[in-house]
């Protein structure tokens, strides 16, 4: 996870005619289908870099991906916040990570509203991740744990993700390859944090 530097909403992104003709996310997502997939095309390459805003898992594929509401948007938690362009982040569509598992997997309902606190929100901070060589996230108590925790981002698939770009950035190293050839070679492979950790 990294920092996501948001940017205004797109113009044609208007929230509040959104809120005054649809009564939920389903709602805009098929009357507004055009609108939806621009602003999840524009959210993932503009202010993203092509990466899960969570896991940092490179998207090539638009069906892979899926507008997650950092903040849950349903009645109990913020129904304010349904066409808040801050609060929109593009995720992967897997159920063991990321975004699904923070809403439906994670404590076997998902985030109760009480942890946001607790956790890291990659629209507003910065965010403090070391990995070791074996790719996971170096845990400590507080909001790194709490985070990695909620989204799940020490899972086996993930780990071996990060290991597998440790261990290609160190070999081309090793090769004598420089750090703009190796992030050249490396530009479609995702997890940013590891790469500038790394080189």
């Amino acid at each position: 996870m990294r920092k996501i530097n948001k940017q205004t909403p797109l113009a044609n992104f208007n929230g509040s005619i959104y809120n005054d003709d649809c009564s939920d996310w389903g709602c805009f997502h098929e009357k507004y289908k055009d609108k939806f997939q621009e602003a999840r095309l524009h959210i993932l390459l503009e202010e993203q870099n092509g990466l899960c805003g969570y896991t940092e898992i490179y998207i090539n594929n638009e069906e892979e991906c899926h507008i997650d509401h950092y903040k849950k948007k349903n009645s109990a938690f913020y129904p304010s916040l349904v066409f808040d362009w801050s609060n929109l982040i593009v995720a992967t569509k897997d159920s063991d990570f990321g975004a699904n598992f923070k809403d439906n997997k994670y404590n076997g309902s998902g985030i109760e509203k009480s942890e946001y606190a607790d956790i890291y929100n990659p629209v507003v901070d910065d965010i403090p991740f070391e990995y070791d060589e074996f790719g996971a996230i170096i845990e400590e108590e507080g909001k790194i744990k709490k985070t990695v925790e909620v989204f799940n981002l020490n899972c086996k698939s993930l780990k071996r993700r990060r290991a597998n770009i440790i261990s290609t950035i160190r070999s081309l190293k090793n090769d004598g390859n420089n750090t703009d050839d190796i992030k050249s070679s490396l530009s479609e492979v995702g997890f940013l944090s590891v790469q500038e950790q790394e080189n």
